[in-house]
């Protein structure tokens, strides 16, 4: 009996090893954050990782950046207590080494845990403040509600927009008045679905950031919305 609990237990490593060596191989932004040096990153700051051919002013800019972002994060939701780990990359090789496919920066949310992979492009406080906004929102409603589709891509997005306070995307004002842009056609519910229609609808992001106001004036504002993510209701 010893022997077949063994073997079963030996059965359930070898398999939960070969799944994350799938997860890893379809997502190496997961494999750069469980080894950074093997991308030829290095260690810039408490879970930041750079390119490690990146000159020391700009090493340096990113943390600064990372620290704005976290505390503009934190002004909105009331605190930053996510779990991060940013891989930063300042050249095209680098970024698609990690798997980058054209985005600014990407974030892979593991329940409390979040690795960020930024592009070139996105080496900005407003991306980090994005990205870092979906990191905190994620740890607050929690891995389930997050992968059952409580909470749609369209509306995820749209707040990060809004946290990040994001001029391509919102106009000056308060509430409604900063909409950019109404919704032209349905919203992206699944993250998969996100991508590809961004690609082709520029202002989808607009539109989202759009929607969540309009939801958000119905609900007390930014008070209703931080009410409902503790409540654990489905969003919107």
């Amino acid at each position: 009996m010893g022997r077949i609990i063994r073997r079963l237990i030996g059965a359930s490593l070898l398999g939960a090893l070969l799944g994350a060596a799938a997860v890893m191989w379809f997502y190496p932004a997961l494999a750069g954050a469980a080894c950074p040096a093997c991308f030829g990153l290095r260690r810039a700051a408490p879970g930041i990782y750079a390119e490690a051919t990146i000159p020391a002013a700009d090493r340096a800019q990113l943390v600064a950046d990372v620290a704005a972002a976290k505390t503009g994060v934190a002004a909105y939701f009331g605190d930053f207590s996510a779990a991060s780990r940013i891989l930063a990359c300042q050249s095209a090789a680098c970024d698609r080494a990690l798997g980058g496919r054209g985005a600014k920066a990407v974030t892979y949310s593991l329940g409390v845990y979040t690795v960020i992979r930024v592009a070139p492009g996105g080496l900005n406080r407003t991306i980090l403040t994005h990205e870092l906004a979906h990191a905190e929102f994620h740890r607050r409603i929690g891995l389930w509600r997050q992968v059952s589709g409580q909470v749609p891509a369209w509306f995820d997005e749209g707040l990060a927009v809004i946290v990040s306070d994001d001029p391509a995307y919102l106009a000056p004002g308060t509430g409604l008045a900063r909409c950019r842009a109404h919704a032209s056609g349905p919203l992206p519910e699944s993250p998969f679905d996100w991508a590809p229609l961004a690609a082709r609808r520029p202002n989808l992001y607009a539109e989202s950031a759009c929607a969540v106001l309009g939801w958000m004036a119905t609900q007390d504002g930014q008070h209703g919305l931080l009410a409902a993510i503790a409540s654990g209701q489905s969003l919107p």
